[in-house]
């Protein structure tokens, strides 16, 4: 039985293409979208709600119990990384339903493709809407003229709207979101190198606790390397005493990095490889991924996809 989606939200697009190729309904659809999908009108009361969170990184969906739930269903089959973060039903004995998810670097990037596939789009369209929408617009209508300075329109506004400002704050804050949606406190360095598909920067130290994993000492003078690349589906660590000698490595496993004008941001997928000086890999938290997949928060080939990442990372600092 088809869902009757109302969809409100900078993802209008790319969700209703998705939404109509899987034998859904749109309806409600705004102006744009009708003329986009050759729509008709269509003011039959919606089962789910699909609208912008706040932060607009993600989804707040409300309706029909048993609706949310294939809708889920439905997106996670299509969106690699996309994450059910919360999920409550409603006080009242009438089968509603809220869910909300997060649509990390892969979501966002097939999210890209179903709307490039309606109208002129660019690469990481859905993440500049968020950081520079009324550039976003200027070189996408730019786009839709000269077709053929995709390529270039895409370099420059990569360059304009997120690797340019970041170079120049030379601070970097990286968005470290857990699968339960909330980040840990930023963590926050000083930019070493950047470069449009990576950038490396520094954490100095303190004396006290212990590194996530290592079992060693926190000492004071201690300082991190922590090496961030556009789209990699691991962030690395690396701890170094004060006189330069490497304390150990730790990769965590994540979503795909989407770098932005203040540093990064990613969704940890709780399984990590590290590796102690001159000692062999260890994997961690496998039963923590495991967890996340059977109470539905990712889908299991989010779970498979971690895990080869982690199998990879494991097989390179082995040999």
């Amino acid at each position: 039985m088809a869902i009757r989606a109302k969809i409100r939200s900078i993802y209008s697009t790319a969700l209703t293409k998705l939404l109509l190729d899987s034998g859904h309904r749109v309806v409600e659809p705004s102006v744009k979208i009708r003329q986009r999908f050759s729509l008709e009108s269509c003011d039959e009361t919606h089962d789910v709600l699909l609208m912008d969170r706040d932060d607009f990184q993600g989804l707040d969906i409300y309706g029909e119990a048993e609706s949310i739930c294939r809708l889920l269903d439905c997106i996670r089959k299509h969106l690699l990384d996309a994450v059910l973060v919360e999920l409550d039903q409603d006080d009242s004995d009438d089968g509603l339903m809220s869910a909300r998810m997060e649509l990390p670097g892969a979501s966002k990037e097939a999210l890209d493709q179903l709307r490039y596939a309606v109208t002129p789009t660019l690469l990481r369209h859905h993440r500049l809407r968020i950081v520079d929408s009324t550039a976003l617009e200027r070189a996408e209508g730019t786009l839709s003229r000269h077709p053929e300075k995709k390529g270039e329109l895409e370099k420059d506004l990569f360059l304009q709207a997120i690797f340019v400002p970041l170079e120049k704050a030379g601070v970097v804050r990286v968005e470290h979101v857990r699968p339960s949606g909330k980040s840990m406190r930023p963590r926050e360095g000083v930019l070493v190198n950047a470069t449009p598909e990576s950038i490396l920067f520094r954490r100095s130290f303190s004396k006290g606790g212990t590194y996530d994993g290592l079992d060693v000492p926190i000492q004071a003078g201690d300082y991190g390397l922590t090496t961030i690349r556009e789209g990699a589906w691991f962030v690395k660590h690396a701890y170094y005493t004060k006189d330069d000698k490497l304390i150990g490595e730790y990769y965590n496993v994540n979503t795909p990095v989407e770098l932005y004008p203040y540093g990064a941001r990613y969704l940890d997928l709780e399984v990590d490889v590290v590796k102690k000086a001159g000692r062999r890999p260890r994997l961690l938290d496998r039963e923590k991924l495991a967890l996340l997949s059977r109470r539905g928060a990712i889908g299991s080939a989010l779970e498979s996809k971690a895990m080869a990442v982690a199998g990879e990372l494991m097989q390179t600092l082995t040999g």
